[in-house]
């Protein structure tokens, strides 16, 4: 039988805790293409984060914290750059890597964008799905499971949300 600390312990997956530092160290799942297609972003609340999964301009894939650092404007109503995504409210733009790299509206030769950073999180697809990777870098390489990976293999993917934590499941 497990004493309350020893549950808090082991259930407790935000960011800090020491089961949520171990899980963050391994790709998780966080959607699938399908959810991606006809819009640019989508909300994701994975390991105690809120997130905003959105697809660039370019095609390519991020995950990054959904309030925007600056006034705290959901990210999911942002609009895509090339290569990141643009908060809606003020228009403040983030890289893939979370520097906010444009500001417009502030004073010419301010050095403010360089000191702004969110969290965000390398994204790759595989199989059908987007997997996110929230560790610390550098990120190992995906797995490229045959059920994944395989050419011509038929795939169905299926999900469901379910109320409990990951030692539950």
């Amino acid at each position: 039988m497990l004493t309350a600390e020893e549950n808090e312990r082991l259930t407790r997956v935000g960011p800090g805790t020491p089961m949520g530092e171990l899980l963050r160290r391994y790709w998780q799942p966080v959607a699938t293409v399908e959810d991606m297609e006809g819009k640019w972003t989508h909300r994701v609340r994975i390991l105690g984060e809120d997130l905003v999964l959105y697809r660039a301009r370019n095609g390519s894939y991020g995950l990054i914290t959904e309030s925007c650092p600056h006034r705290s404007a959901s990210l999911f109503y942002g609009i895509p750059t090339e290569d990141g995504i643009r908060c809606a409210y003020h228009g403040w733009a983030f890289g893939k890597d979370g520097q906010c790299v444009e500001q417009p509206n502030e004073r010419e030769g301010t050095n403010l964008k360089d000191k702004i950073k969110t969290a965000s999180y390398p994204v790759e697809e595989l199989g059908g799905l987007l997997f996110a990777y929230l560790g610390p870098a550098p990120a190992p390489i995906l797995p490229k499971f045959d059920a994944y990976a395989v050419e011509g293999a038929i795939r169905t993917i299926g999900k469901a949300e379910l109320p409990c934590n990951w030692l539950q499941i």
